[in-house]
């Protein structure tokens, strides 16, 4: 691998006036005519840590022939400020070629280690009581193959914990909050810790990792939840006498963990566990979802996020700008 390729400047260090070159991979190119007539290329490029967006000026149309989203590009451009956002100036473009990048390089990883999120997922296992989900949990997480998926896996393309070993991460922090809550006395604690560790599980198989985190065909065509309780029909059918009931049970938690149908759940949560999966679930995803939003603002000083069509409001930042105020 070629050393030029360590240095490339991360895309969250990046300021205005930075002048850089590096490598990334373009997630956007789209080709448009400016008001004086002549060609430009307005592109996204990405790597572990965010993503900007920019322009290629002056560009021809065979220039954007070699933009092939989810390639990795090499870039040399200037970061400035439009309309209040940074975005990029790119000067000089090409196509990375082979051995000039690093592969892992480009997605972002979840902090906590995966030996120990496996940790608590067994130790999770361990606390269920009824025979039956215990052997419907290890129908699962005692193929290995599926597991090293599982643990690799992102829990979004892009929304929330959109990282290798996201889905573990998101997955263990709601089983810990179902654990919680279970503690109370009011629900079922063994499908609901059952419910909170495959309400995902589907989503191995709807997205996929390369250099970027993307939808397979079949999650496009069919979604995480109806993957997901196909998943939980299909191996609690090959474990020889598993009630009926418990199966309908654990695949209404999956199908229904989104809550609303316009949310994409086909039912409603019809049993006390779902309607406290769906709650638990919605509570990890938007409290990470607002944290990321959050550190992603640039301007230490600034006290408001952009709005967010996925939280439908802007995100105040508690302390920011304080040593301005205070030295006013």
């Amino acid at each position: 691998m070629n050393e030029e390729a360590l240095q490339s400047p991360a895309i969250a260090t990046l300021r205005e006036g930075d002048v850089f070159e590096g490598y990334y991979v373009l997630r956007e190119a789209s080709l448009h005519t400016a008001v004086n007539g002549r060609n430009y290329i307005r592109l996204a490029v990405g790597d572990a840590t965010g993503l900007l967006g920019g322009n290629i000026w002056d560009a021809n149309p065979e220039l954007f022939q070699l933009c092939a989203p989810g390639t990795v590009v090499k870039i040399q451009a200037a970061t400035e400020s439009y309309k209040g956002r940074p975005q990029l100036r790119v000067a000089r473009f090409r196509p990375a070629r082979e051995g000039e990048f690093d592969v892992d390089s480009f997605l972002p990883k979840s902090k906590r280690p995966i030996d120990e999120m496996r940790g608590e997922l067994d130790r999770f296992r361990a606390a269920i009581a009824d025979p039956w989900y215990g052997g419907l949990l290890a129908a699962f997480f005692d193929d290995a193959g599926l597991l090293e998926r599982f643990l690799r896996a992102p829990a979004a393309r892009e929304v929330h914990h959109a990282w290798v070993g996201g889905l573990v991460e998101h997955t263990l922090n709601v089983a810990r909050l179902a654990a919680d809550f279970a503690a109370g006395g009011a629900v079922d604690r063994d499908l609901l810790l059952v419910g909170a560790l495959l309400h995902d599980i589907g989503k191995i198989e709807e997205l996929s990792m390369g250099l970027t985190i993307e939808y397979t065909d079949r999650g496009k065509l069919h979604g995480h939840l109806f993957i997901g309780a196909g998943m939980v029909g299909v191996r609690s059918r090959a474990i020889a006498g598993f009630p009926e009931e418990k199966r309908d049970l654990v695949q209404h938690l999956v199908l229904s963990h989104h809550g609303r149908l316009e949310y994409g759940s086909p039912v409603s949560p019809k049993i006390p566990e779902a309607f406290a999966l769906h709650h638990l679930d919605n509570l990890d995803a938007k409290v990470e979802t607002a944290n990321r939003l959050i550190a992603a603002v640039r301007d230490p000083g600034k006290r408001w996020t952009e709005y967010s069509r996925t939280m439908e409001t802007a995100l105040y930042r508690a302390g920011a700008g304080a040593g301005e105020a205070a030295d006013a």
